[in-house]
């Protein structure tokens, strides 16, 4: 792949960070264009073919195919394949869900200006031909036209998602649940909200699902207002001035998203908004200025951590023009920036580019080699076309999740530990028994440690570390030495630090770093490594970042390591991607729990319901991009910890979830 790209250098570019980008396009032929649409409506980036490498997918108007696949193939680069031969006139701001629940992504987009319609194509997923189109299913087919923006999430709390879609013809928000058999009939749906001219640049359009409030439900984000469903409603709450495209996320780690809104179809400023308080009282939403001045037509807005360093970033662009009657560009100098984020609150405004288009861009790792990759396509500017910026080229493919790690899922035996105090040769043999070899101890049920290592050898487990007293490490550690010893192991650790309830704060902190320090370099004499297991109380915030991050600054990094338990990271309002991403290398092992919806996050206590702990897959949490963040930062070492009492009924959902990720 690498003969096929055509270096630009970073000064031609206007790259303001030091980031090696290779640009590929449509115009010099390496990237195939089988329309030639004058209008290019939409794209979207999604895994297709279940293959752990993010595709593209294109729209246009005018011309058929009316929408294509593009897959990466590192031999040959991008083939494509035509989802729908007509012509259909489809709208910007797509998206994909599975919505037969056949376990592959569907996509969905809707008819523009001209058509009144709202289509879903079924993946054929796995039999694909690039001749033969997807089966195509209609949506919606009355009312008003025009469906700019459309997102799913189960934002009723009906444990089953909702589409929701802007319908601009009728100036309305529109919820639709998705019908138990939803091929072959068009779905019902009910409006939300009814938009007004509130301010002269004020356009309905913008649509995302965001847990907003942090209570542990998915709130409805559109326009420039979010959307909260209590007694069968839903109440709108106005958060900024402006509508346009928006993002929400967290930007800065704690119990509410951060809003950030650009203008698409129109002028306006990047805000951001961030809430203090109350997420239900508009007055405590604050909006601030990213860029400086009005955007013209900012209707490219992605947030990712492009540069990798644990923190996310904002990629936003102007289009050059959209006026289909003109031949020269509406905005010539249109710019397209990233603003890095330093995981505070704060950005680092770059210039991407200048004098360039870019209509709907998109963020993902379209070649498959770990980092990420800038796509573009332009409205009506040089159409048709499409470019696309690789970051560091195009490198080694990254593993396939399930593949790779399918018999390195390990199990934290305390998970099982009501049935080890009555059994511990039975429910380790149980254990094996789901295609389990791995385990972390953190007990011994009546055993020596050296009996407990005999019935794990009969058993066919290994273990790998082990998790004892914070005492023991503090002021025992002969007794350490000799468990692991004992179950010839490397890596002890402990998780937990004494400290009142709900008050963990610096004290705390510097008295576990001295005694993590102490224990660590001893430790290491014996030939063991010390490792910390956070619980999610340590995510205190402080000017500098959190109390862990000092832990681990404060610590050596060549004898203390740590253990991420990801639902207690999620639990204290952290991105468990970002922060194993944050700390590359100082991760040795990760515990694999799920958060039930409704579990609320953003809190310090450490403590939730046993309840809350649910099978893997079916929560809160997205584990695809936890454990591929795993893989890249380092990490040895991933145990399913499960803590309620219907563990053995979640451990075999949460294997064949695992194992099935990619």
């Amino acid at each position: 792949m690498k003969k096929l790209i055509l270096f630009l250098s970073i000064t031609s570019l206007n790259f303001a960070q030091a980031q090696n980008w290779q640009y590929v396009s449509s115009t010099d032929g390496k990237i195939p264009l089988p329309w030639k649409a004058t209008q290019q409506t939409a794209s979207l980036v999604v895994d297709i073919d279940k293959d752990g490498i993010d595709d593209f997918v294109m729209a246009n108007r005018t011309d058929k195919p009316s929408l294509v696949w593009y897959k990466f193939e590192r031999s040959i680069g991008w083939r494509e394949f035509a989802i729908d031969k007509e012509i259909k006139t489809i709208e910007a701001g797509g998206t994909s869900y599975d919505v037969d629940g056949d376990g592959d992504k569907d996509l969905v987009f809707g008819g523009d200006y001209q058509s009144n319609k709202i289509w879903w194509w079924e993946n054929p997923y796995p039999y694909y031909n690039p001749n033969v189109p997807w089966n195509t299913h209609e949506i919606k087919v009355d009312g008003a036209t025009q469906h700019h923006d459309l997102a799913f999430g189960d934002f009723k709390q009906t444990g089953k998602a909702q589409l929701a879609f802007w319908n601009q013809g009728s100036k309305t928000l529109f919820v639709a649940p998705i019908p138990e058999s939803p091929r072959g009939k068009t779905w019902a749906y009910e409006p939300v909200f009814v938009a007004n001219n509130e301010t002269k640049n004020w356009y309905a359009e913008g649509c995302t699902a965001a847990d907003v409030d942090g209570d542990g439900f998915t709130d409805l984000v559109a326009g420039n207002y979010w959307f909260k469903y209590q007694d069968g409603k839903f109440n709108p709450t106005k958060f900024g001035v402006d509508g346009g495209r928006v993002v929400a996320t967290k930007f800065r780690a704690g119990k509410k998203t951060q809003i950030v809104v650009s203008p698409g179809d129109g002028k306006g400023r990047l805000m951001i908004y961030e809430c203090t308080g109350s997420a239900e009282v508009p007055e405590n939403w604050k909006g601030r200025d990213l860029i400086g001045r009005e955007l013209i037509h900012g209707h490219t807005l992605e947030a990712a951590d492009i540069n990798d360093d644990g923190n996310l970033d904002i990629f936003v662009a102007e289009m050059a023009k959209w006026n289909e009657k003109k031949t020269e560009p509406d905005n010539p100098n249109a710019e397209a920036f990233i603003l890095y984020g330093d995981g505070k609150g704060g950005f680092e405004k770059t210039v991407f580019k200048k004098g360039f288009d870019f209509h709907e861009g998109r963020i993902g790792d379209i070649d498959g080699d770990g980092d990420l990759d800038i796509l573009s396509k332009p409205y009506n500017w040089n159409a048709p076309r499409l470019d696309v910026w690789l970051q560091n080229g195009t490198s080694e493919k990254q593993p396939k999740i399930g593949p790779t790690l399918e018999k390195r899922f390990g199990l934290e035996l305390y998970s099982l530990r009501d049935y080890l105090k009555t059994d511990v040769p039975g429910t380790l043999a149980y254990v094996k028994s789901l295609g389990i070899t791995e385990v972390e101890v953190a007990g011994f049920y009546g055993y020596k440690p050296a009996d407990f290592k005999t019935e794990l050898d009969k058993a066919g487990l290994t273990p790998y570390s082990y998790l004892g007293d914070y005492n023991d490490f503090k002021d025992s550690l002969k007794k350490i030495i000799g468990i692991a010893k004992a179950l010839n192991i490397k890596y002890v650790g402990t998780a937990w630090i004494p400290h009142k309830p709900n008050q963990f704060d610096k004290a705390d902190a510097d008295k576990a770093i001295a005694v993590f320090n102490k224990a660590g370099k001893e430790l290491a004499k014996e030939g063991l490594h010390f490792f910390y297991h956070c619980h999610g109380y340590e995510f205190k915030p402080t000017p500098e970042g959190t109390l862990f991050d000092y832990i681990i600054q404060k610590t050596d990094p060549t004898n203390v390591s740590f253990e991420a338990d990801i639902y207690w990271v999620f639990h204290g309002g952290q991105d468990p991607a970002l922060l194993l991403k944050k700390h590359k290398g100082r991760f040795v092992a990760i515990h694999l729990k799920d958060m039930k919806v409704g579990q609320e996050t953003g809190e310090l206590s450490g403590s939730t319901p046993l309840t809350s702990d649910v099978a893997i897959g079916t929560g809160q949490i997205d584990f695809r991009r936890v454990i591929r963040a795993a893989m890249q930062s380092g990490v040895r070492y991933f145990y399913i910890e499960d803590e309620n009492a219907e563990v053995k009924e979640h451990l075999p959902v949460s294997l064949r979830y695992l194992k099935n990720l990619r």
